[in-house]
């Protein structure tokens, strides 16, 4: 009784992290809270005990298990003072010396569990040092024993190690950016190959993410000497892509604290550099400028931190640049520059809507905010579509795949669905009248799909959208057919997609009975009066495509029979 107690006056006194909350759903909701408490408690007190004992296994090892799990089913269903101990233990079993390898990754990847939320911890709630974590990762990834067979790391502890520092160096000290500088600025020297191995930890330690009060301990430390040192490269060394990477996270952390403009022309240049695209007759690639190319990733994150401010001049930029590379867009160019281009176009519409969502939607936390006037407006977006839309539109029905193009245009649609949903549904409406290009109307209708709710939502800058829902579902209907299967599943896909957004209800007497609808919803109620005869259409080609799909296993059970009895 008095264990109850005890485990009830715990629960009633702490504040959860961040608990799951669809637990909550579930039909014995109400005996969570005091399963998870004492799991919790076991937890703690026979971890505690195994790391007393220097029982690393199996002690250790199964309670971080135990706590794993218990992450997964619950959440972050502890106190923050709880959150830290657990983050400050598990540091310093995974920074142990001779650790075992695999028992090193366990630690870790528990560790990259609890550091995944940031918001929840602040740098003044929590402070990790640097130089363990960049002695592990010395040992590990410049091991002297390794190539001899004395020692054997599994193939993932590369990944798993660089996923630990990158969760780990938002909580390291302010000193410690000018700690690494002296560590690793001997080896800046660009005619050796160490070179490589300094920016490289730059790249990988350096953090990025500091108060305002705490930026001249921070990046203004190293900011201009390796720009400088970046707009002098012109051979593109192997250790240039490090350099960008560092500089995207740098801009996509401090947006509006760093000055980027004296460098924009140079960046927009090196990045079209990047691309690797054929100029003029000659098709071949210097073999150098295809290995060193960087990474898109962080090109997207780069230009998406660029944009807005006085001006916006990265847009201005970023047009230009969609204007030059727009025809390699086109679906009779094709090469080995095709992959990279489509990823750009996929990505960098989906990186400016989280940038949107951060700076409009998120929930305020301890990291810096945007300043105001570097925040996107609505005028900028407009912008951004348009610099794209081009692209997108011709990448629609490109050789390879229209899904980029999809995932493309569904992400404008967000931003400023009355620039690109119209001529979308423009190419729409022509493939659906035309028997002859197949084709097009499975791009189309692909892009569609992606763009369905930014099309019948009635809280964007394009009401009308919903207008064109009933025309498009009735113009589909012959894409139900049995002899073009693609086309056939793609066709389902967009009817299933429209009705789950929109519900099959005759609406048509609502103007009589209401007096506070609109011109465009009183329209709508009306042609809902149309429903029934495009559920009766596509019931009617769905029976016969089950009869033809019926005839043609009839006909093949036949044939299968007919081969038997010649055997």
């Amino acid at each position: 009784m008095t264990a109850e107690m005890t485990v009830g006056r715990d629960m009633a006194e702490f504040i959860p992290q961040k608990e799951i909350v669809y637990n909550g759903l579930l039909p014995y909701s109400d005996r969570l809270d005091h399963e998870a408490t004492e799991l919790l408690a076991e937890i703690k007190a026979n971890l505690c005990r195994a790391v007393l004992l220097r029982e690393l296994w199996p002690g250790v090892a199964f309670w971080s298990r135990k706590l794993f799990s218990f992450l997964k089913l619950y959440g972050r269903r502890f106190s923050k003072d709880d959150h830290i101990l657990f983050i400050k233990l598990l540091y310093e079993l995974v920074t142990l010396p001779n650790l075992e390898p695999h028992m090193m990754q366990s630690y870790a990847r528990l560790l990259i569990q609890l550091l995944k939320k940031k918001e929840l911890l602040s740098r003044d709630d929590l402070q990790l040092p640097w130089r363990p974590l960049y002695d592990l990762y010395e040992r590990v990834f410049y091991s002297k024993t390794e190539h001899l067979g004395l020692i054997w790391f599994p193939n993932s502890v590369d990944h798993i190690l660089k996923a630990l520092i990158k969760s780990c160096r938002l909580y390291f000290p302010a000193s410690s950016t000018k700690e690494m500088l002296d560590e690793w600025r001997p080896l800046l020297c660009v005619f050796d190959v160490v070179m490589q191995k300094a920016i490289s930890n730059m790249e990988l330690f350096l953090p990025t993410i500091m108060p305002l009060e705490e930026h001249s301990q921070g990046f203004q430390l190293w900011f201009d000497e390796l720009m400088n040192l970046w707009m002098s490269l012109q051979n593109q060394p192997s250790w240039e892509g490090h350099l960008v990477n560092l500089f995207a996270r740098l801009a996509n952390d401090n947006i509006g604290y760093v000055d980027w403009t004296p460098y924009i022309p140079t960046i927009f240049t090196r990045i079209l550099r990047s691309l690797n695209l054929p100029v003029g007759v000659s098709q071949m690639v210097s073999p150098r400028y295809l290995t060193n190319s960087y990474d898109i990733g962080y090109i997207v994150l780069w230009v998406t931190a660029l944009l807005g401010g006085p001006g916006n001049p990265a847009q201005k930029e970023l047009t230009c640049l969609f204007n030059s590379i727009a025809s390699f867009y086109h679906p009779s160019n094709h090469g080995r520059w095709q992959s990279r281009l489509m990823r750009l176009l996929q990505r960098l519409p989906a990186s400016v809507v989280r940038r949107v969502h951060r700076e409009r939607h998120a929930s305020p936390c301890w990291i810096t905010l945007v300043p105001e006037h570097q925040q996107l407006t609505d005028a900028d977006l407009q912008e951004f579509t348009r610099s794209l839309t081009g692209a997108s539109l011709l990448a629609m029905f490109s050789k390879t795949d229209s899904t980029d193009a999809a995932y493309a245009l569904q992400n404008l649609a967000l931003l400023t669905p009355e620039l690109v949903i119209p001529p979308v549904l423009e190419k729409t409406y022509a493939a659906m009248e035309t028997l002859t290009e197949p084709h097009t109307l499975t791009a189309t209708l692909s892009c569609m799909i992606g763009m369905a709710r930014s099309l019948v939502s009635p809280n964007n800058h394009y009401p009308e959208g919903r207008v064109h829902v009933l025309p498009l579902l009735m113009g589909s209907l012959p894409g139900v057919d049995p002899n073009d299967f693609s086309k056939c599943m793609i066709t389902f896909q967009f009817i299933t997609t429209f009705t789950t957004l929109v519900p099959l209800v005759d609406c048509s007497s609502a103007p009589s009975q209401r007096d506070d609808l609109t011109e465009i919803e009183k329209d709508l109620c009306f042609a809902s009066a149309e429903f029934e005869d495009f559920v009766l259409q596509f019931l009617d080609r769905f029976v016969l495509l089950l009869l033809r799909a019926y005839r043609e296993w009839e006909r093949t059970r036949r044939y299968d029979l007919l081969e038997n009895l010649n055997i």
